[in-house]
C-alpha cells in the first residue's frame, strides 16, 4: 500500500496545487461552478494513473536459495520502521473523527431534535427538524437526508433570508453534495501525510460553498445580496462549528470569501473557460496513455534480479531449542522503486515454523529497480527459497551446493 501511495505523490501533488491555486486566484474569471467542477480532475486523475502499466514477468522458473544458519554477528545492521502501520493509524484516525462528528449530528436529527414545516416548497423525501443546540441550517445524510434547522430559525431571520438559506441546502441536495463531501474526507484519510491534501480538502469544501451561493443568487437584486450576506455573518457569529471537521459558517476566511464573492460577483471569460477544460482533459489524456495497455515483457535466468539490501532472517529461538531446520519458499514482486510486495508462502516445511521470519525479512529486501525504456518496471512472479539450518553443510553438501549464498544469523 505505501509503495502505491507513493507512486501517486507527483502527480496528485501537481494536480492539487494547480486547483488550490485556481480556487484562490480564478474565481472571478472561471467563476464557481466551473472551480467546483473542475474537482473532479482528481478521481479522474486517480483512475487514469492507476491503469494497466508495463510489467516485467518473470519467466525463469528457478529458484534462488538461501542458506539461513544461526552464526557469528552480523556484519550490517539494519533498523526498519514500519510506515504501513503509521500510515494505517493516521487514515483510520480521521475517519473515525468523521464518523464522530457525524454521528453527532445523526443523534441531533433522529433522538433530540422536533419535526417542524416551513413555508417553502421542499422535495417530499426531505425531511425537516429543528434543534436549540444549532445555529444555521445542515444538510444532514447521503441516502435520506434530512434538514436540521436551529430552534426559531422563523423569527430570527426574515422571510426572505429563510427562503434564500433554505434555496442553498437545497442546492446541496440537489447536488449530492453530502457524497462528494464523504469521497473528499476518504480520500484525505488516505493521502493525510501530503499538506497539500488538508489544503485541497479545505478549497474544496470553500468552492462548493461559493457555487451554492452562485446558484442562490443566480438573477438576484441588490436587496438580495444584502439580506443573504446578512444571513451569513448572522449563523457564523452564532455558529458552534463543532459537528464536523469543517464549518462553512464558522470559518473565517471561508466566510469572508463567500461574501466578497457576493458583493463581487465574478464576471466569467469564456475563452479562459475554454482553455482550462483544454488543459485540463490534455493532463488526463496524457496520463491515460502513459499507462493505457499493460505489456508483459519476459527476462532470462541471466537478467534476473539481485537484492542490493537484504536483512538477515532471525532463526526462531523455539525451533533453535528444538534444534529444528527447514526451508521455505516464497514468491514475490519487485515493485518500481526496488521494493517488495504480494509475498506469499508456496511452500514451508515444517508448516508455519519458519513463515513469519522468512516473510518479515523479505518483506525489507530491496532490489535495484530494472529500467526498460527509461523507466522502472515491476517485476512479477520471482521466487526464492531460505533454507534454515542449524549447522554448517558438510564438505561433500558444500560441493553440491556451492551455489547457495549463506546467512549468518544470530541466535
Amino acid at each position: 500500500m505505501t509503495n502505491w501511495l507513493m507512486e501517486q505523490q507527483l502527480v496528485i501533488s501537481l494536480l492539487l496545487l494547480t486547483l488550490i491555486t485556481l480556487e484562490a486566484k480564478a474565481m472571478k474569471s472561471l467563476g464557481a461552478n466551473v472551480i467546483y467542477a473542475l474537482w473532479l480532475l482528481v478521481p479522474l486523475l486517480l483512475i487514469t494513473n492507476n491503469l494497466p502499466q508495463d510489467v516485467i514477468r518473470v519467466d525463469d522458473k528457478s529458484i534462488y536459495r538461501y542458506i539461513v544458519e544461526i552464526g557469528g554477528k552480523s556484519n550490517t545492521v539494519h533498523i526498519s520502521f514500519n510506515w504501513a502501520l503509521v500510515w494505517l493509524s493516521g487514515c483510520l484516525g480521521i475517519l473515525a473523527l468523521g464518523a464522530f462528528a457525524q454521528w453527532k449530528i445523526y443523534r441531533l436529527a433522529h433522538f433530540e431534535s422536533n419535526s417542524i414545516k416551513l413555508n417553502v416548497a421542499l422535495p417530499k423525501s426531505l425531511k425537516v427538524v429543528s434543534n436549540k443546540q444549532l445555529s444555521s441550517p445542515i444538510l444532514s445524510g447521503i441516502l435520506k437526508p434530512t434538514l436540521l434547522v436551529p430552534v426559531g430559525f422563523q423569527s430570527q431571520f426574515s422571510a426572505r433570508q429563510q427562503h434564500l438559506m433554505i434555496r442553498h441546502e437545497l442546492v446541496h441536495f440537489h447536488r449530492g453534495d453530502n457524497l462528494y463531501n464523504l469521497l473528499a474526507l476518504i480520500f484525505l484519510a488516505v493521502f493525510w501525510f501530503n499538506p497539500l491534501s488538508w489544503m485541497a480538502y479545505r478549497a474544496f469544501r470553500r468552492s462548493q460553498e461559493i457555487a451554492c451561493d452562485a446558484a442562490v443568487l443566480k438573477q438576484s437584486t441588490t436587496e438580495d445580496q444584502i439580506n443573504y450576506s446578512k444571513a451569513l455573518v448572522q449563523c457564523a457569529e452564532r455558529s458552534l462549528h463543532s459537528f464536523s471537521i469543517y464549518s462553512p459558517y464558522g470559518e473565517k476566511h471561508t466566510m469572508f470569501k463567500r461574501i466578497k464573492n457576493i458583493q463581487n460577483p465574478a464576471k466569467i471569460k469564456p475563452a479562459l473557460i475554454g482553455l482550462t477544460i483544454a488543459l485540463s482533459s490534455t493532463l488526463v489524456a496524457g496520463v491515460a496513455l502513459a499507462n493505457l495497455a499493460e505489456t508483459a515483457h519476459s527476462v532470462d535466468k541471466s537478467s534476473m534480479a539481485a537484492p542490493v539490501i537484504r536483512i538477515e532472517p532471525k532463526y526462531p529461538i523455539e525451533a533453535a531449542r528444538n534444534n529444528q531446520e527447514g526451508a521455505v519458499i516464497l514468491q514475490f514482486d519487485i515493485a518500481k522503486d526496488g521494493s517488495t510486495d504480494n509475498i506469499q508462502v508456496i511452500e514451508s516445511f515444517p508448516q508455519q515454523v519458519f513463515d513469519k521470519v522468512s516473510i518479515a525479512a523479505l518483506k525489507q529486501w530491496t532490489y535495484k529497480p530494472r529500467i526498460q525504456g527509461g523507466q522502472a518496471q515491476r517485476q512479477t512472479g520471482l521466487t526464492v527459497q531460505l533454507d534454515y539450518r542449524m549447522n554448517p553443510p558438510h564438505s561433500a553438501q558444500t560441493a553440491k551446493t556451492s551455489t547457495l549464498e549463506k546467512i549468518k544469523v544470530q541466535h
